[in-house]
């Protein structure tokens, strides 16, 4: 996925109040960050990087285009809610609750998001707003220009989320904003995945997936290899897919670097194993 990253976790904000000579300190890290969003019909795999009031879409996603066409595809666990921009204040000049349709339905059809609107003189749906939380990963196909997004918001300290087990696949992204392998000390992803692994993480690269599948905590690198993971979707002597694979013959597998999250990048992860914990503290020196 094609897109430029810029962090500022700047102005380390305190707040000071003074109570009969007792002082009472807060403090929150608030910071933007700028991404550029591909157009021309191309999708991106993103995620919201800071924590921004209510995280309504159209707050978060402050530069859609003022004639709408961009579209969400936000996970429900087995499929995607699907959600249109129609352009700022459509909607809700029509006196609906948001300027976002309900893109996989429209009257007399029975509607899909939940809270729907039926439009029957517009013969559409108007969907709540949707919400985009940090850590939660969704797909963007975006239809016009390339939009420079600018994120602005908190940044979130800790992360501690539960990937189902029992074979779902979870779209996710890393809470804190920051890049860097799936394996360091503040990504954190691998710590609580099955020994015997078989974790697998899709990472968009703008027209498919990269398919890394995870064998387990000192596998591959006990072998010499850069990383425990395998590329999922090669096997020598076919060709590698995931740039800077390392074939291994005598396994009949191609280790792949370590897969490498980026700041509001969005990701799949297909979970064999039972409920595991993502843990993530951001310490601020």
């Amino acid at each position: 996925m094609k897109k430029t990253l810029l962090i500022a976790v700047a102005a380390l904000a305190a707040g000071i109040i003074s109570t009969q000579a007792q002082a009472v300190y807060s403090q929150n890290i608030v910071g933007y960050v700028n991404q550029v969003i591909p157009g021309g019909g191309q999708y991106s795999m993103i995620a919201n990087p800071l924590m921004n009031g209510t995280n309504k879409a159209s707050s978060i996603l402050n530069q859609l285009s003022v004639n709408g066409g961009e579209t969400l595809f936000i996970w429900n666990g087995t499929g995607y809610y699907v959600y249109q921009y129609q352009g700022l204040g459509v909607g809700t000049g029509l006196g609906y609750q948001s300027d976002w349709t309900d893109a996989g339905a429209n009257p007399p059809a029975a509607a899909i998001i939940p809270g729907d609107q039926a439009d029957t003189g517009d013969g559409v749906y108007w969907a709540p707003e949707p919400l985009l939380a940090p850590g939660q990963g969704f797909f963007m196909l975006n239809p016009n220009g390339n939009e420079t997004n600018t994120y602005t918001g908190t940044v979130v300290l800790t992360n501690n989320l539960t990937i189902p087990g029992g074979g779902q696949y979870s779209m996710l992204a890393s809470v804190l904003p920051i890049s860097g392998g799936v394996t360091n000390s503040t990504i954190n992803l691998t710590k609580n995945f099955s020994p015997s692994g078989g974790e697998t993480l899709f990472a968009w690269n703008g027209t498919g997936y990269y398919v890394y599948q995870y064998q387990g905590a000192g596998v591959g690198t006990g072998l010499g290899y850069q990383s425990d993971w395998t590329d999922a979707g090669a096997n020598p002597p076919s060709a590698p897919i995931i740039p800077g694979d390392q074939a291994d013959t005598g396994d009949g597998v191609y280790w792949a670097p370590t897969p490498v999250l980026g700041v509001g990048q969005g990701f799949f992860i297909l979970n064999p194993n039972g409920g595991e914990q993502w843990i993530q503290n951001l310490t601020i020196q």
